[in-house]
């Protein structure tokens, strides 16, 4: 593989990733809008990305036709804020399924392999396990329901705008949108890691504690804190996206594999393990907001990942918090205020309460 072409690849995630492949001596083409609300500061990416950066919207077929030829592609470029996907429902549409139809369009063209990145927003609620009523997904049933982790198999039940575009954007690929190139779609969970935004208060809760304690504020933890997420760091991410842009599969299936740890953290554990991170410690509150598009449980089941032969991670949580606090620690980032005010839109819109 010679070639790489990454769609927000400005982004989080898509920055480690072509870092890694430009230390191959692989060649990247890199597509981004660098959207203020992601790039704090776009005039530094432009000069750090140099003529590898294409600045274009997804959405733009006549862009598309534009672009030269690659050996693949990884389509990262996406609106991913839940809380906002539910006021601003024909952009995240019409970014997250017509953008990826054009990507998808652009594989099928050029006849290579297409990583889609989706979201564990498209599993919504989750499966449950419950002796009473037995396993399930969705919705918990009783109080003897609990959570358990999400499998690739399991229907998808979406209950944000957000995951619903997921949805529909994997289901363009299932319909032959990239026609019979090998197409492998990753739901990873929450992915943390050096390097992530401080500057979007729709996306990243540890950016948000972050915050918080950068200004000596209590860390807000919304709820009572027991909801679970499963975090994942960006390097094992990305060296599982690595892995499947060399997946060479014997018939045009569609692979669909979770990225995630399989392990359970609890806000407050994550709250903790930010403090702990903090020079100068910190203190935490809970906050009694519930926002449109929240869900309780998240966790990936990784079974399948290990059979399709992906890396078992290789950072713990503790070690991708500590990472992530001591890299954002110095960096410029959104004041805590940000958070406040995106949640007050909220309330003003009905979405939160």
């Amino acid at each position: 593989m010679r070639s790489v072409l990454v769609t927000g690849g400005a982004g989080f995630i898509g920055t480690a990733l072509i870092a890694s492949l430009m230390a191959d001596d692989i060649d990247v083409v890199v597509v981004d809008d660098l959207r203020p609300q992601i790039h704090h500061d776009p005039d530094e990416v432009r000069a750090r990305l140099g003529s590898v950066l294409r600045e274009a919207d997804v959405r733009d077929e006549r862009f598309w036709r534009g672009l030269p030829s690659v050996d693949a592609v990884v389509h990262l470029a996406a609106e991913t804020g839940v809380g906002q996907s539910m006021y601003e429902v024909d952009r995240y549409r019409s970014v997250n399924v017509d953008g990826t139809r054009n990507a998808a369009h652009f594989a099928a063209d050029h006849d290579v392999p297409i990583v889609f990145f989706s979201s564990r927003a498209v599993y919504g609620e989750g499966r449950w396990d419950c002796g009473a009523h037995g396993p399930h997904t969705s919705s918990r049933c009783c109080r003897d329901a609990q959570p358990a982790a999400s499998r690739e198999t399991d229907p998808v039940a979406p209950v944000s705008i957000y995951g619903e575009t997921k949805a529909a954007a994997e289901r363009l690929f299932q319909d032959g949108a990239a026609g019979d190139v090998p197409v492998s779609i990753v739901r990873p969970q929450n992915v943390i890691g050096e390097g992530q935004s401080l500057h979007n208060p729709y996306t990243g809760v540890l950016a948000a504690f972050l915050a918080c304690l950068r200004e000596g504020l209590p860390v807000q933890v919304y709820g009572d804190g027991h909801q679970t997420r499963d975090f994942v760091h960006v390097s094992d991410v990305v060296a599982a996206t690595r892995m499947l842009l060399e997946r060479r599969p014997s018939t045009t299936d569609v692979l669909t594999v979770n990225l995630g740890s399989g392990r359970r953290t609890t806000l407050v554990e994550l709250a903790d393990l930010a403090i702990a991170g903090a020079p100068d410690g910190g203190t935490m509150e809970f906050v009694d907001v519930h926002r449109a598009g929240d869900i309780e449980h998240a966790c990936a089941e990784v079974t399948w990942a290990r059979e399709c032969g992906l890396p078992t991670p290789g950072v713990t949580v503790d070690d991708a918090v500590a990472r992530f606090v001591a890299d954002g620690w110095t960096r410029q980032g959104a004041p805590a205020a940000a958070w406040e005010d995106a949640l007050g839109l909220l309330r003003l819109r009905g979405l939160a309460k």
